[in-house]
């Protein structure tokens, strides 16, 4: 009986180690990418399109919302969640998430 307990605590560890925690490392990233994306940065949209951000609205009854620069003179309006990951940071802005940018 004592070792099927062990077993059952070591698949439960694998499957952590294995499945969730990189996921909710991701997320955790993800998130303080999001929290501090600048005017200026260059994002990656989960739509797969590179643009620079050119606003951002906070209002406390409603999501983040952000203006971004596809093209010169196309801007879309979106909100931060539609951001898949920061490709570069905009001039002084403080380089947090550089290691792994793949710039």
């Amino acid at each position: 009986m004592d070792s099927y307990v062990i077993v059952l605590f070591a698949v439960i560890g694998a499957f952590y180690f294995i499945l969730l925690r990189p996921v909710i490392q991701q997320q955790k990233k993800h998130k303080s990418d999001i929290s501090g994306l600048q005017i200026g940065d260059e994002v990656l949209t989960s739509g797969g399109f590179y643009a620079i951000v050119r606003e951002i609205n906070t209002q406390e009854d409603r999501e983040t919302e952000i203006v971004l620069e596809a093209a010169p003179g196309l801007l879309l309006r979106g909100t931060a969640s539609a951001v898949g990951s920061v490709t570069h940071r905009a001039a002084g802005a403080p380089d947090a998430s550089s290691s792994g940018s793949g710039s």
